[in-house]
C-alpha cells in the first residue's frame, strides 16, 4: 500500500510535500476498515488517487485535478461522486462553522465579527442570487469570515491554518479571498455608511431636544442666574458639536476602508 502511495504521489507531483504519504495511507486504511460493508467498485490505484486528493484538501495542498482523472481512469462525474462517497465514510462532511474555527485557533475574540460578516454575506448573496442554488453552509465561507474579521480587529493569525477548515486548494482560496475584499468593500461600507447617517440623525434629534427644553425653562433660569446664552447661539452650538462628532466618525472610517484598500492591493 505505501508503495503505491509513493508511484501515486511522485506521478502526481506530490512525492516531497511533507505528510502526505502519512495523511494518504491514513485515510486509505480507514477507508479499508468503514467501507467493508459498502461496494465501492474502485480498483486500488483509483481509491489510492482519490485518498491523495483528500489528502491534499486537508493539509491545503494544491492538486492536479487532471492528471488525477488520468490515474484514475474515472470520468470526472464518477471521480466527484465516489469522492464524495469516501468523504462520506471518512467522517469528512461535518460542517464547520464560525465559533468552530474560533475556538481551535483560540480566536473567540474575533466570532462575533465574523459571525456578523458572515451573515451580511449570506443576506447579499441570497440576494444577488434571484433564486439560484448557493451552497452557503460550505466551510470555505465561515473560514474567510474568521480571517476577515481577524484583519480588521488586526488579530495576528495564521493564514494555512485558517486554510485548513476551509476545504479549499490554495488557488481556490486566493479566489474566494478576492471575491470577499470587494463585497466586503461594497457592502459593509455601505453597512457602515448607513450606521453613521443614523448616527446623525440621533445626535440632531437630541440637540433639539436639549434646545426645547432649554427654551422651556429658559424664563425661570433668567431671573436666577446671572448670565443665559443665547437660544440661537446654543443651539447652533449643539448642532456643531453634533456635526464635529459625526465627521471625526468619517475621518476614521475613510482611515480604515484607505487601509482595507491597501491591504486588497498588498501595500
Amino acid at each position: 500500500m505505501a508503495t503505491l502511495i509513493e508511484q501515486m504521489l511522485g506521478k502526481m507531483g506530490l512525492r516531497d510535500e511533507p505528510s502526505m504519504q502519512s495523511k494518504t495511507l491514513e485515510l486509505l486504511r480507514l477507508l479499508e476498515l468503514r467501507s467493508a460493508n459498502v461496494p465501492l467498485q474502485l480498483n486500488e490505484y483509483a481509491k489510492t488517487v482519490l485518498c491523495v486528493d483528500v489528502a491534499a484538501e486537508l493539509v491545503g495542498i494544491a492538486f492536479d485535478m487532471e492528471q488525477a482523472l488520468k490515474l484514475s481512469s474515472l470520468r470526472k462525474s464518477h471521480y466527484t461522486k465516489h469522492k464524495r462517497m469516501i468523504e462520506k465514510l471518512l467522517d469528512l462532511n461535518k460542517i464547520v462553522g464560525v465559533n468552530d474555527i474560533c475556538v481551535q485557533l483560540n480566536m473567540t475574540e474575533v466570532s462575533q465579527k465574523a459571525n456578523e460578516l458572515l451573515e451580511l454575506y449570506k443576506t447579499v448573496m441570497k440576494e444577488e442570487s434571484a433564486g439560484d442554488e448557493n451552497d452557503l453552509i460550505h466551510p470555505q465561507y465561515a473560514a474567510m469570515a474568521v480571517f476577515q474579521a481577524a484583519k480588521m480587529l488586526k488579530h495576528k493569525v495564521s493564514k494555512s491554518k485558517i486554510l485548513s477548515f476551509s476545504n479549499l486548494r490554495p488557488t481556490q482560496w486566493q479566489q474566494l479571498e478576492l471575491r470577499w475584499n470587494k463585497f466586503l468593500t461594497k457592502h459593509y461600507k455601505d453597512k457602515t455608511d448607513k450606521k453613521l447617517k443614523t448616527r446623525l440623525v440621533e445626535l440632531i434629534e437630541d440637540s433639539e431636544n436639549s434646545v426645547a427644553n432649554a427654551k422651556c425653562c429658559g424664563d425661570s433660569t433668567k431671573r436666577s442666574a446671572p448670565a443665559v446664552e443665547d437660544y440661537e447661539k446654543w443651539k447652533k452650538r449643539i448642532l456643531h458639536m453634533a456635526e464635529e462628532q459625526l465627521k471625526e466618525q468619517l475621518n476614521e472610517k475613510e482611515n480604515n476602508d484607505l487601509d482595507k484598500e491597501n491591504i486588497i492591493l498588498g501595500l
